[in-house]
């Protein structure tokens, strides 16, 4: 008769299970609250070139010299590449962490 063994509750496991949690739910909440801010952002833009007190053109302009003038997308690629190496994205409680941080953070 096989089954499945339920784990054992050594330190070493719970810390392996909860510490993927804890990055998860701390990724979620830094997406989110960057999220806030670029929304916050864009609104204020909006708001600006609706008033008049800014151009179109004065939005563009940095950020087309920016886009001109930065990274290319190889090395753009490469770096988030690097980055997602030290997430456990693959683990369960990691995905779960990051979607109560998303939701609850």
């Amino acid at each position: 008769m096989s089954g499945i063994l339920p784990p054992d509750l050594s330190t070493t496991f719970l810390i392996a299970a909860i510490l993927p949690l804890i990055i998860g739910f701390v990724v979620g909440v830094v997406v989110r609250n960057a999220l806030k801010v670029g929304i916050a952002l864009a609104v204020l833009v909006v708001l600006l070139i609706a008033a008049g007190i800014i151009t179109p053109s004065q939005v563009i302009a940095p950020l087309a010299a920016l886009v001109k003038s930065g990274a290319t997308q190889a090395t753009i690629t490469a770096y988030a590449d690097r980055v997602a190496g030290y997430l456990p994205y693959s683990s369960l409680t990691f995905i779960v962490g990051l979607a109560l941080g998303l939701l609850k953070g």
